[in-house]
């Protein structure tokens, strides 16, 4: 199925135009206002669900092992996206058109395609750090809290140099299809706008994509061998209560990542067709509005699967808030045993015991 988006684009009007940011969407406006609502609702759900996340990690400093350092950063960055790019694309397609001119347009895209990128990155230095940690365990001590840090600010930022590369003139920030949502301009065919297409296909989906399936599948394959090892009653490096542990781990990361990738597939597809296609026979536009939605979610899915799937989240957590009730419930009990003597104390009598009181 293709859609001539030559009967959509008005060539007439610049991007310099305010006319060209105001147009209502060709499409049926009812579906897309549903979509809106469904997207403001997930800016909520995202607002709660990553502030929680960073939360926690801030608060706990027992959560802070190099691995989930990648997940702060993801669930940092995702909290911003969530408090930006679902309220201005819900809002606008409530409204079936573009509410906030070119510069908003470029801030939405820029800041989409940042979080995209930088987790794609994240999740791989989720992985490889596993991996490593499985693969040379006697050398586990290498991967360090400070060097993940490190890694993450390296990722975010080569995921930043990607996501400005089109306000510097290879390719652009436009309206999609829809005209309620910005990305890159994927229906031009010139050199240079097909070519970032591909380049982003390439670095930010297929390389990482490849890196996730192989390092996960490694991971794996280590800690089954070590697994059979123990069963025979050879002696590994990690014992068989640490594995068990590292396979949950690995697991969480796993559908985690599976997450990602199951939201931002159906877009990147979307890029590569299109880059092939160009606007004169290009996926419809509702087809292409809802992929890029669906991808935009992934800042809610992506917390939620690891607060659900993660045990060492659950058990710090869980522990911790358990540990503060059981403290705050003995100084109560502290306070009311030894409310009476006090009392009595300050009055200038001996204190006795509950006990002898009779």
């Amino acid at each position: 199925m293709s859609f001539n988006y030559s009967s959509i684009i008005d060539e007439s009007l610049s991007p310099d135009d305010p006319l060209f940011w105001s147009r209502p969407t060709p499409i049926t406006c009812n579906p897309i206002r549903i979509v809106g609502i469904f997207l403001c609702v997930a800016s909520l759900v995202g607002i709660v669900c990553n502030g929680a996340l960073l939360y926690s990690f801030i608060r706990y400093k027992q959560l802070r092992s190099p691995s989930n350092i990648f997940v702060m950063f993801i669930a940092g960055i995702g909290f911003f996206a969530s408090c930006t790019i679902l309220p201005l694309t819900g809002t606008s397609s409530i409204y079936c058109q573009w509410l906030y001119q070119r510069a908003g347009c470029q801030f939405s895209a820029l800041i989409a395609f940042l979080y995209g990128c930088s987790s794609s990155y994240l999740l791989c230095g989720v992985s490889l750090s596993r991996c490593y940690i499985i693969v040379r365990p006697f050398k586990a001590k290498d991967v360090t809290t400070r060097k993940c840090v490190i890694i993450s600010v390296v990722a975010i930022f080569i995921a930043f140099i990607w996501t400005i590369l089109p306000l510097v003139g290879w390719n652009e920030y436009t309206m999609e299809g829809a005209r309620t949502s910005c990305c890159i301009n994927w229906y031009d065919r010139r050199l240079s706008y097909v070519s970032y297409l591909f380049f982003l296909f390439i670095v930010v989906y297929l390389i990482p994509l490849i890196i996730l399936i192989t390092t996960n599948t490694i991971t794996l394959q280590g800690l089954k061998r070590m697994h059979k090892k123990i069963e025979s009653g050879i002696q590994t490096a990690l014992n068989a209560r640490r594995i068990a542990m590292e396979r949950r781990i690995v697991k969480s990361i796993i559908i985690t990542t599976c997450g990602f990738i199951f939201t931002w597939t159906p877009y990147a597809i979307t890029f590569f067709v299109s880059a092939f296609r160009g606007k004169d026979y290009a996926l419809p536009p509702l087809t292409t509005f809802l992929c890029a939605c669906f991808a935009k979610t992934s800042v809610i899915w992506i917390p939620i699967l690891y607060i659900s799937t993660s045990t060492q989240y659950s058990f710090h957590f869980i522990n911790q808030q358990s540990f503060e009730q059981n403290v705050s419930a003995d100084r109560a009990n502290t306070v009311v045993v030894n409310g009476p003597r006090l009392s009595r104390k300050i009055n200038g009598l001996p204190a006795k015991d509950g006990a002898n009181d009779d």
